[in-house]
């Protein structure tokens, strides 16, 4: 992946993309002697223990953007020595930082592919620009021009790397809690755009009423739309199944604390989804953490067969075209001999 001998690096997370910040410690940690690293504060907590503390690991770490930017650029001018250089995160609101110098071997990740990619060929239809106007300007007129200037601006060999094309980083040791039952957890907040949440409901309407689970909604529900969503639920629900949902940010410990106790992940993901001004197509020009938690926590994951799913971590997708086979894979896990679930 990379042509030149790398002994330092530096890498710069300026937003709350914590699970890419960590998948590159994962890569680099056996392969370079100095890591310094600069990310948001809130960052640090997410990051697990077992990489955190790696000795050759330098943290930097700042609060906000406008109140810490003379530290950030100063911090930014001094890794002119690296042999890499990778800004994580380039989104909009960072367009106008004003940096003298950007390092000389620097690299641009580009995983948040709706600010990137051809505007033109990803037109949301008329009605989303009906209601969004200020973005449909945003895109067209203003980020356009930006983003060249500030693509030019990276220089390593092959400075812009998709997120699609790591390689899958080292998977971390982590302890998991017993687990005496079967659970099913949809990680991510639940809303309207992105996920279909519709599949929830025939799932429990075919799940045997003998099959004993926790579902698990991994995620704040707070929305209009969560709360209809789960009072539907709850109507049909049978008491075989124990529904757990939350009605506040869920915080890193007890995010971790029923990933490890999963059985399985679920992201029913929708093919397609609409972000101001641009349509995604899932899996190409958007991507989903979800893959990155199922990578961290080694748990098998439901995903639709359409999303592309790279090749180091096809042992842990499970491609479903409908529920039916998710039902059926479940049930056959549950009904096993002594129903070995970890």
């Amino acid at each position: 992946m990379f042509g030149r001998k790398i002994t330092k690096i530096a890498l710069f997370e300026p937003e709350m993309h914590h699970e890419v910040l960590e998948m590159l410690l994962g890569y680099f940690i056996e392969r370079a002697e100095v890591i310094s690293i600069l990310t948001q504060k809130e960052n640090i907590n997410y990051i697990d223990h077992a990489a955190r503390l790696q000795p050759k690991l330098v943290w930097q770490t700042f609060v906000s953007k406008n109140k810490d930017k003379i530290f950030i650029r100063n911090w930014i001018s001094d890794q002119q020595d690296v042999d890499l250089f990778i800004w994580i995160t380039l989104s909009p609101s960072w367009y106008s930082f004003k940096i003298e110098r950007i390092p000389e071997n620097s690299m641009l990740l580009i995983h948040n592919f709706h600010f990137w990619f051809d505007y033109e060929n990803h037109k949301a239809p008329l009605y989303h620009h009906l209601k969004t106007i200020w973005h449909q300007w945003i895109y067209f007129i203003s980020y356009r021009e930006k983003q060249k200037i500030w693509l030019s601006r990276f220089r390593y060999s092959n400075s812009l790397v998709s997120f699609s094309f790591l390689p899958s980083p080292r998977c971390l040791n982590l302890q998991s809690p017993v687990r005496n039952k079967l659970s099913v957890v949809i990680p991510g907040s639940i809303r309207k755009n992105g996920r279909d949440y519709g599949l929830v409901i025939p799932f429990i309407e075919k799940l045997p009423s003998s099959v004993e689970m926790e579902l698990v909604f991994l995620g704040e529900a707070t929305s209009h739309f969560a709360r209809r969503f789960l009072i539907s639920v709850n109507k049909i629900k049978p008491q075989s199944i124990k529904m757990i949902h939350f009605d506040h940010y869920v915080p890193e410990d007890l995010f971790r604390f029923y990933m490890q106790r999963a059985t399985f992940l679920w992201i029913p993901l929708m093919p397609h989804r609409y972000y101001g001004g641009v349509m995604e197509k899932v899996g190409f020009s958007a991507i989903t953490g979800g893959l990155l938690d199922a990578w961290k926590y080694q748990r098998k994951c439901f995903l639709p067969q359409w999303y592309p799913i790279p090749a180091s971590m096809k042992k842990l997708v499970l491609p479903y075209h409908h529920v039916d086979e998710i039902i059926q894979h479940i049930s056959e896990i549950y009904f096993m001999p002594q129903r070995k679930l970890s």
